[in-house]
């Protein structure tokens, strides 16, 4: 990176990633008024019981959810500049990876091409959960991994492995990008077999060390992360194939249409005779592969935002695409301008929708969790003086609670009648849950659905009767039947028991 063309166009590719970050860090900050209802806060009620694993995942990107609120303030400002933080990481590490084969101005057409996708942006930008969370760690993976397979030294497949295992600790889903990562390496930049094979059984020696706790608590806990899945998404078919392909071909419309438009007259160049190697497109095309026949394997239905993290290299796959005889330091400079284009409609379009939803009479039903939070807890404290400890209810405002309530609460995920650890919520132990200080919340954030009659029923049966039970009533508003109603809550309360 000798030349000052190539110098800029790194100053370019990273002050554009910066920039990304920052202005749908202030998009989201400014205009979305809720968290997501149940993916968010879990990650927070997971992560402050610091355990080697959950109901439904692997631990890692719960407790950094944990530590990042240990260092500012639990709120949704804090946890959307977490996920922009988390996706900044990813796109520098997924650079300097792109970089191993890719001159500075390809490189710069992939990540912007790469952003544009919606999965970046409006449709989950906002949303730091597994899905994401794996980002920076494929990223890094597949960095040095070939600077492993370029240098041939052994720290940089310890360090390949030490990335692993951060993702196997997000989500087992990362086996399918590292079988993918590692053949596409294989096929198309051929090292020599015999290092490389020495190097991926370091690297997976490495991985397997650090993850062993998490197997180890798997096993005492009978696999629940498993469980999860197969019961979450039975296989349905080839339509639900269907349904997760489109939901992809959806996430990647805007970049493929970006890239399509900006070849349009562009000029050409002399061909360079230098094959490169289509890196990225052989990873995304073995991500999707993989997907395909690891679900078939499991006999688990396809999801399309899985491959949220195999859409990291759609750029990388776009750029792989671009005929030779094109001038791709001009499709640069055109890319980059349509990056720059979009982030301007994305805030004219956050400016329109903050002044659309200003307008509304109440808020929305699914917008209320913090409220009820903090209205729960105020009753509870009003009424013994004391903090809440538990939280019990209709999922997930157990979960809510724990976020948004100044006392912070151990959530429960359901109700569970027999055992010592509550089905879904295994750090809970049931002789805590009859001497602490103890609060149901029951409803739904679903506008004009039925009370949950079952949470109250559910909740006496676990706690015994309650010291009292309130209700919480609000104004909500539905955007789509333009239909104003009210939403009740019923909080169930027991009286703190005498502490030892």
């Amino acid at each position: 990176m000798n030349a000052p063309a190539d110098r800029a166009a790194a100053r370019r590719t990273f002050s554009y990633v910066l920039l990304f970050c920052l202005v749908w860090w202030g998009i989201f900050a400014a205009t979305r008024h809720y968290l997501d209802g149940a993916d968010m806060v879990e990650n927070y009620a997971w992560g402050m019981e610091w355990q080697w694993g959950t109901n439904k995942h692997p631990p890692l990107f719960g407790w950094i959810t944990a530590a990042w609120f240990k260092v500012l303030p639990v709120g949704d400002n804090a946890y959307y500049l977490l996920n922009q933080l988390n996706l900044a990481i990813a796109l520098g590490l997924l650079a300097l990876a792109m970089r191993r084969v890719l001159p500075w101005h390809k490189v710069l057409i992939a990540l912007v091409l790469t952003s544009l996708g919606s999965h970046f942006g409006p449709d989950s930008g906002f949303k730091y959960n597994a899905n994401t969370a794996l980002l920076p760690f494929v990223a890094g993976f597949t960095w040095s991994l070939l600077r492993a397979v370029e240098r041939g030294r052994a720290g940089w497949f310890v360090l390949a492995g030490f990335f692993a295992a951060a993702a196997l600790l997000t989500k087992y889903y990362a086996l399918v990008m590292f079988a993918a990562i590692w053949l596409a390496v294989l096929l198309t930049l051929r090292p020599p077999p015999a290092p490389l094979l020495k190097g991926t059984v370091l690297a997976g020696a490495v991985a397997l060390l650090l993850v062993s706790p998490h197997l180890a608590w798997s096993v005492e806990h009978g696999w629940p992360t498993l469980q999860y899945m197969h019961a979450a998404h039975e296989h349905g078919g080839i339509a639900a194939y269907a349904i997760a392909l489109a939901g992809v071909l959806g996430f990647a419309a805007l970049p493929v249409l970006a890239w399509a438009g900006c070849l349009v007259r562009l000029p050409s160049s002399p061909v360079d005779d230098a094959r490169v190697p289509r890196l990225g497109l052989g990873i995304l095309a073995l991500s999707v592969v993989f997907t395909v026949l690891a679900s078939t394997l499991q006999q688990v239905s396809p999801v399309s935002s899985w491959l949220i993290p195999a859409l990291l290299f759609v750029g990388w796959a776009l750029v792989d695409l671009t005929p030779a005889r094109f001038d791709t330091r001009a499709l640069a400079g055109r890319v980059y301008r349509v990056g720059l284009a979009c982030l301007a409609l994305a805030i004219a379009g956050g400016v329109w929708w903050e002044r659309h939803y200003r307008a509304y009479p109440a808020p929305p039903a699914y917008a209320l969790p913090q409220r009820i939070a903090e209205d729960a807890t105020r009753l509870y404290r009003d009424a013994y003086g004391q903090p809440v400890e538990f939280a019990a209810g209709t999922f997930p405002l157990p979960y809510i609670l724990s976020f948004y309530s100044p006392d912070h609460p151990h959530g429960l995920y359901g109700f569970d009648l027999g055992g010592t650890d509550l089905a879904q919520s295994p750090w809970i132990d049931a002789r805590a849950l009859r001497v602490g200080n103890k609060i149901a919340v029951c409803g739904t954030l679903q506008f004009a659905k039925a009370d949950d009659h079952a949470c109250p029923a559910a909740a006496r049966a676990l706690f015994g009767p309650p010291d009292q039970t309130r209700g919480l009533l609000y104004s909500v508003y539905d955007p789509k039947t333009r239909r104003l109603d009210r939403q009740r809550y019923d909080v169930l309360m027991w009286k703190p028991h005498e502490k030892p």
